[in-house]
């Protein structure tokens, strides 16, 4: 239970991407068209296998939808461990933050071409040898 807990606050600590003051007051006015057009094109289904510190990895799948919400899944392959998690996003430029329904934002991705790219908690695409490792690749649209 305790290599539980470790490796969660591990992964939090990994895909965390800024506190409480994250999130900045938009203008409704302003942000529907530019956000609107942006959520539209994100929809859809983004996969990937991340690295575990402690077994071969973890299947993530993200499901945007059109009207910004999300789900998520997160299976410990090679275990018996399934995490899912709903919520809102936000888009800010190039950077998805995922809000999930309970607690803080927690992971932030650098919007690509087909892709999803996790950014550590400075905001900045992970890097080393396991660097592609991080990307989540669109699977579908919705």
């Amino acid at each position: 239970m305790i290599r539980i807990f470790m490796l969660l606050s591990a992964l939090i600590a990994l895909t965390a991407c800024g506190g409480r003051n994250a999130r900045t007051p938009i203008s409704s006015e302003a942000a529907e068209p530019t956000e609107t057009i942006a959520t539209a094109n994100l929809s859809g289904t983004y996969t990937g296998t991340m690295p575990a510190a402690d077994g071969p990895g973890i299947a993530f799948t993200l499901n945007l939808c059109d009207d910004g919400s999300y789900t998520s899944s997160s299976e410990y392959l090679e275990r018996d461990m399934t995490y899912n998690e709903k919520g809102h996003f936000t888009i800010e430029g190039e950077r998805l933050t995922l809000y999930p329904d309970a607690g803080e934002p927690t992971t932030c991705y650098r919007i690509e071409e087909n892709s999803l790219r996790l950014l550590d908690s400075d905001g900045r695409p992970v890097t080393g040898a396991l660097a592609d490792h991080y990307v989540l690749t669109r699977k579908t649209d919705r």
